[in-house]
């Protein structure tokens, strides 16, 4: 073989190497981008979009089939200004906020389309977070709880949800340094998705959906909205954006900012809904416990507007809202903030636009 063979024998034999290494990069990218099969997934793109069908979600986006018949993910979240500014909050699909003890305000935060890499401080359960969680089918992440609720759990008196205690599974927390206990337990949607599928527990939609719609047709503008729970520092205002079409919610008279990247928080719905409070025999002073069956009051705002009426809760279906008509109000798609607030303090309820006040 002469030298001119030699040199196309090499440059035939480089050419082979090159390609199969282009095409062992692209399959090992497909598989790494292809999505990790479990709860999250990311964006999908205008030509996926255009390609398949999509379902509605937790907040009313359009995904993928199995992120939307994914399971949520409900995870307790602290308020007292000692955990603030909390983690993972800007990225929850649904976030309620009720009273808890001594008038200090407490979160549920509820996932399911939406990554968060740190959510906290996660605190301890409250029956009426546990029940929340179970009327979604939710993984129910806390640390410990009032003896009432640990009860109730250990009863299996919430059967739909999937209870993820700190105390007992610690791999799926973590607590970081930067903050003093109590403050200190963090948890992501990583590790609270890798808890099912560890356990070989299938992905279950346990809830049924809102209604959703474009737009709201409110009967009154409502640009900015007040809630008083409590004490100053526990105070919620939002102020609606015309440009982001969402209400930026404030806190304590600033605005509420999530730590991960200091985002401010905002939502596209708040509905303020009326519950009976009443105290409870437990472990902790000044418990409560609140009816989230039956039905109340309940006001719902959502792109600029306000719209009264009811809440209801029957039987095993999810709590609904419905207008002065009976019909079931149309939510913006988008993260929604449900205030449960003590029917005592709705006469503090205030909401206005150009300049009036109601």
């Amino acid at each position: 073989m002469n030298t001119s063979d030699n040199k196309r024998t090499f440059i035939a034999v480089l050419f082979l190497l090159i390609a199969a290494g282009l095409v062992w990069t692209a399959v090992k990218w497909g598989r790494s981008s292809s999505g990790n099969g479990g709860l999250f997934q990311s964006p999908i793109s205008s030509e996926k979009a255009a390609s398949q069908d999509l379902y509605p979600s937790l907040n009313g986006t359009k995904v993928e089939k199995n992120l939307a018949e994914a399971r949520p993910l409900a995870v307790v979240v602290e308020n007292h200004p000692d955990a603030r500014p909390q983690s993972g909050l800007s990225k929850a699909d649904v976030v309620y906020e009720t009273l808890a003890e001594g008038g200090i305000t407490r979160f549920l935060a509820v996932y399911q389309t939406q990554k968060a890499e740190n959510i906290g401080p996660i605190r301890s359960a409250r029956t009426y977070f546990a029940e929340i969680a179970n009327e979604l089918g939710a993984v129910f992440a806390h640390v410990g709880g009032n003896s009432d609720a640990l009860e109730n759990l250990k009863t299996n008196y919430y059967p739909k949800l999937l209870n993820v205690d700190e105390f007992f599974n610690g791999n799926y927390f973590h607590r970081i340094k930067s903050r003093s206990a109590p403050h200190n337990v963090y948890s992501s949607t990583e590790k609270l998705e890798a808890y099912t599928s560890n356990l070989n527990i299938p992905a279950k939609k346990g809830y049924a959906e809102w209604q959703f719609a474009d737009s709201l047709a409110g009967v009154q503008a409502a640009e900015k909205i007040s809630i008083d729970f409590s004490q100053a520092e526990y105070k919620v205002d939002y102020e609606y954006d015309t440009q982001k079409k969402a209400y930026k919610r404030l806190l304590a008279g600033r605005p509420h900012l999530d730590a991960e990247g200091q985002a401010e928080i905002y939502a596209k719905n708040v509905i303020v809904q009326s519950v009976k409070t009443q105290p409870v025999k437990s472990d902790t002073p000044f418990s409560i416990n609140m009816d989230l069956t039956g039905g109340g009051q309940a006001f719902v705002f959502s792109d600029g507007k306000m719209v009264s009426g009811s809440w209801k809760k029957a039987g095993g279906d999810r709590t609904r809202y419905y207008d002065g008509q009976g019909k079931e109000i149309e939510l913006l798609r988008g993260a929604t903030w449900v205030e449960l607030v003590p029917v005592e303090k709705m006469g503090e309820l205030k909401w206005s636009a150009s300049g009036s006040q109601n």
